[in-house]
């Protein structure tokens, strides 16, 4: 166990989370959240309006679940950190991490959120809209416009629900609404942005470019999530006047297999991006740049996991960053056969001696090893791919290695398959 978890469950229980009272987070579609690890919160929604701070600080549900804390009770909408932390992946916690590095930086601040329930702004994770211009085969219309407008022209049949939303709607931030959230900036210390693609939304550009020029970017750690179709080299000198700026990579896979996943993203347009992005920063010696390579590990892409570390080597990212894919439950790591897994673990277990870079590939191993358990099967995956498969005319078996491995294992080809 470790010892800053040990600590922290000793000090404030098995599921007590800063974020609720330090941070507002909402989805592409508006709706409210407790951090972007955690489920939807039934009956939030910001709309988008001048009302985000009003609505963090007086929504009842949200009220309730911080109370929930307090009282030391677990919260349904928190279940991927309990996940990291039931598998002993400890620093993939959002949950732990976040808690001790809100009380380093302001001591005693959590005893004051369980004395009196104190709320203080210290970070915004805002999606300025949902337009995109990939539609990854793990997303859905909520986060992606190109999602929106397939699944208008291909619907989805009823009996894949479950799996992936029939439908979604455009939605994006009215830039004069903006005004709330620069308000805010005299009291931020971290700023996380996802979308849709955030390089393409009108009010993540603005919103950055306006408090970049401000006295309070200095100290202020700011985070994007781009799938790399965008080359954001020419904001590097924007992105170094904040304290700490993040640029991570959406990168599940490589050459035919990320074309897949990330449709219709294309690799050696992507992978050039990275490298001149990463080459840039390095030249301009600006060291509060940092490039992360971020991966969502799921089944399509599990046997790519080691080769995705030799990418974020060569191609000179600063960190990689694994994360486990939980939706929608066709892809899940624990339909994956054994002996896929423990070859996958083989692989990657070199990187775990090879320094901060790769410091979180430990945590992920063991949350491979603890994906046992699904009601799902292999034949629910291939119904979920058969929809893509159909309306793109692209075919998961001939872009991911992966499927043919898992067809010949259940075919009786491979006899470790469990």
């Amino acid at each position: 166990m470790s010892k800053d978890y040990k600590k922290f469950i000793e000090d404030h229980g098995k599921y007590f989370c800063v974020l609720p009272f330090t941070e507002i987070c909402n989805t592409a579609q508006g709706q409210g959240k407790l951090c972007c690890y955690s489920d939807n919160v039934d009956n939030v929604n910001f709309n988008y309006v001048s009302d985000f701070v009003d609505t963090w600080k007086n929504n009842k549900q949200i009220n309730e679940i911080r109370q929930r804390m307090i009282d030391g009770k677990p919260v349904k909408q928190c279940r991927r950190c309990y996940q990291y932390e039931n598998a002993g992946a400890y620093s993939m916690s959002k949950r732990i991490n976040n808690s001790i590095n809100i009380e380093k930086q302001f001591p005693g601040s959590i005893q004051q959120m369980k004395d009196s329930k104190k709320l203080t702004l210290r970070s915004l994770d805002i999606k300025f809209g949902n337009k995109c211009n990939l539609a990854c085969v793990m997303c859905d219309g909520g986060s992606s416009s190109l999602h929106v407008k397939e699944k208008k022209n291909n619907p989805v049949p009823k009996e894949l629900h479950n799996w992936i939303a029939p439908d979604g709607k455009d939605n994006t931030f009215d830039k004069e609404n903006l005004e709330e959230l620069l308000k805010q900036a005299p009291n931020l210390v971290k700023l996380k942005f996802t979308g849709g693609e955030p390089t393409l939304l009108d009010g993540f550009k603005e919103f950055i470019e306006r408090l970049s020029e401000t006295e309070y970017a200095k100290n202020i750690e700011v985070m994007i999530v781009t799938n790399g179709t965008t080359d954001v080299t020419k904001w590097i000198d924007t992105f170094s006047k904040f304290r700490l700026f993040e640029v991570n990579w959406s990168t599940d896979g490589l050459d035919s297999t990320f074309e897949y996943i990330r449709w219709p993203g294309k690799w050696d347009k992507t992978t050039k991006i990275q490298r001149k992005f990463n080459q840039t920063i390095k030249e301009k010696g600006y060291t509060n740049i940092v490039s992360i390579l971020t991966s969502a590990i799921q089944l399509l892409n599990l046997d790519q996991f080691p080769k995705l570390l030799e990418y974020c080597e060569d191609a000179n990212f600063d960190w990689f960053a694994p994360v486990l894919v939980m939706w929608p439950e066709p892809l899940q790591l624990s339909i994956a056969p054994k002996h896929i897994k423990e070859q996958v673990i083989k692989e990657c277990l070199p990187y775990t001696q090879k320094g901060k870079r790769f410091s979180e590939v430990e945590s992920f191993i063991k949350i491979i090893e603890t994906s046992k358990d699904s009601h799902l099967t292999w034949q629910d995956t291939k119904k979920f791919l058969n929809y893509y498969d159909s309306v793109r005319n692209l075919y998961a078996k001939d872009t991911c290695p992966i499927y043919n491995e898992i067809e010949n294992t259940i075919q009786g080809v491979s006899p470790l398959y469990v």
